[in-house]
């Protein structure tokens, strides 16, 4: 999957999980769980980005009910949670796979950078009462569009990169 980074990075690098935190809301240090992410399959996952030469690194990420989009917010939950990356989805696929005693790994490439504001704000598009909002936004602002084109574009490269990278760690494991 796709991850916001919370650290200096570039496009398309891959962020392997070493454990993953939630939080309420981006404006709060209050922390509801931990998951612990496998280590062997984090070592393999690292391992197969750097056999393909590809920058990749381990470290915390902290998932979050909302998109944060606004580069100021992305920096405030960098500080107040020491996480490497953000997503939403992550702790509750872990959490599941806790309770199944399934092991777990987070393996994501950056498609949003630390300092980069969204084009817009994508939590318009969460809910169905606020999609004319969200349309809204977009035609009332069109510079917005030129934001959603080199947003494909960071997507596709981080897209391509971690299909890469998921090729050889399943050549790896089949």
């Amino acid at each position: 999957g796709l991850a916001c980074a919370l650290t200096a990075s570039s496009i398309g690098e891959l962020f392997v999980g070493t454990d993953v935190i939630t939080a309420r809301s981006e404006g709060t240090k209050e922390r509801r769980a931990e998951i612990i992410c496998d280590q062997a399959w984090a070592d393999m996952a690292l391992r197969a980005a750097r056999a393909e030469a590809l920058p990749a690194r381990a470290g915390r990420f902290v998932s979050l009910p909302r998109i944060i989009w606004r580069g100021e917010d992305k920096r405030r939950v960098a500080t107040e949670t020491g996480a490497m990356a953000l997503d939403m989805e992550s702790a509750a696929i872990g959490a599941i796979a806790a309770e199944h005693r399934i092991p777990f790994v987070v393996i994501r490439a950056v498609s949003d950078l630390l300092d980069e504001d969204l084009p817009l704000d994508f939590n318009l598009f969460l809910e169905p009462t606020d999609w004319l909002k969200g349309a809204w936004t977009c035609v009332s602002r069109p510079t917005s569009l030129l934001g959603l084109r080199r947003m494909r574009t960071q997507m596709r490269t981080a897209s391509r990169r971690i299909t890469t990278v998921f090729e050889r760690l399943l050549d790896e494991v089949t």
